[in-house]
């Protein structure tokens, strides 16, 4: 389940009411709460028309809280409108662009309340093939590694595996047996004994992150892994993306690393331009 926060900056009126109604009608994909950066009583017309229209009690199920008051969530959403966002250290996932209908009568506060419940649903169907995954193997190098390539985040099939490139139809062990000219391995543990006598490292960028599937295009809310502790730990001078994904999140993530990044094709079967022979040619360079 994902944690979704709602925020605006008093967290008195549209948050509130995207807060309950998420509940109401999102409750089996997100945990939500709302947050501001400043705090007023929760708008007693949206009080009062939440409890007419939906039987819902926002007074006595929901309070006012500031960003410190909520957990680290997984998607952040704006309410919108053209008032100051709070600064939450972070793009927003989402921006709904709603008016605050405060001091603007029954009728303005009854539109703004079915565009969140329509939002609401939106989101749902938007986001319930998401899910917060974490990275849980690791890293294959050792003290005499020379060359590390990463990834940007394990497939669903690498996930299922517990180990890297695990898609039958990814080309990575294919290419990295060519190069070295080792026989195509086919255990994890042969994988590992390629790689590491060839003085090779891989490794994903990403530690957690949601994502539906395996969609690169749809991570969001990006933790990174400690590339640096694998730099330190072993002979590592030069540093490959395994694809455009990878490399434009070390580039973003990564600074403190120390060590330029070269971005290679990626061997995933989507990178359908590419031939074998073409992927081989390209990645030679690593040797």
């Amino acid at each position: 389940m994902l944690k979704i926060a709602f925020i605006c900056v008093h967290n008195s009126c549209r948050s509130q009411i995207a807060e309950a109604l998420c509940r109401k009608y999102a409750s089996d994909i997100f945990e939500p709460y709302s947050a501001g950066t400043e705090l007023r009583e929760i708008n007693k017309d949206a009080i009062r028309l939440i409890k007419e229209i939906y039987d819902i009690d926002m007074e006595e199920n929901q309070h006012s809280k500031l960003m410190q008051d909520i957990p680290e969530v997984d998607l952040m959403v704006s309410m919108g409108c053209g008032v100051s966002c709070p600064i939450i250290g972070r793009k927003f996932d989402e921006d709904l662009k709603l008016e605050d209908p405060t001091g603007k009568g029954d009728d303005k506060f009854k539109e703004i309340i079915s565009e969140i419940e329509k939002d609401i649903i939106e989101l749902r169907e938007k986001y319930k093939k998401y899910q917060k995954v974490e990275h849980t193997f690791e890293p294959v190098y050792d003290e005499n590694s020379k060359v590390l390539i990463l990834g940007s985040f394990p497939s669903v099939k690498s996930r299922e595996q517990n180990f890297y490139y695990g898609h039958p139809r990814n080309r990575f062990w294919q290419v990295i047996s060519n190069i070295t000219e080792t026989e195509l391995p086919t255990t994890i543990e042969e994988k590992k004994e390629m790689l590491l006598k060839n003085n090779i490292a891989i490794w994903d960028v990403i530690k957690s992150c949601v994502i539906k599937g395996s969609s690169d295009s749809s991570i969001k809310n990006v933790v990174v892994n400690d590339i640096t502790e694998v730099v330190k730990n072993s002979k590592i001078d030069r540093i490959f993306a395994n694809g455009d994904k990878s490399f434009k999140l070390y580039k973003k993530y990564c600074s403190d690393v120390g060590i330029e990044i070269e971005k290679l094709p990626s061997t995933s079967p989507a990178n359908a331009a590419f031939s074998i022979e073409k992927l081989v040619e390209d990645w030679k360079v690593i040797k």
